[in-house]
């Protein structure tokens, strides 16, 4: 799934890519700390819980890539709504 966001705050224009990871053993996901200061904790929580945790445009980015995830279809998204429109 790919997001184009346009410039916003100090940020220039950025395409947003979502990969699926696949699985991560128990072992490192008990070892995953945050590498940037700007982060303070790491969880992983149901998709339904990181709705009500993102910012608008960030959960329409999520719903795409599961909805990816389970079509096999990839997205493309303009500033988090589908791209072209659906008519």
């Amino acid at each position: 799934m790919v997001d184009w966001a346009p410039p916003h705050g100090p940020w220039d224009d950025q395409l947003c890519f979502v990969y699926d990871g696949g699985v991560l053993p128990h072992d490192r996901v008990a070892a995953l700390r945050p590498h940037d200061e700007e982060l303070s904790d790491t969880a992983f929580v149901a998709a339904s819980d990181a709705q009500e945790l993102l910012r608008p445009r960030l959960g329409n980015r999520l719903r795409a890539a599961l909805r990816t995830l389970a079509t096999g279809c990839p997205e493309y998204l303009h500033d988090g709504s589908a791209y072209p429109p659906h008519r």
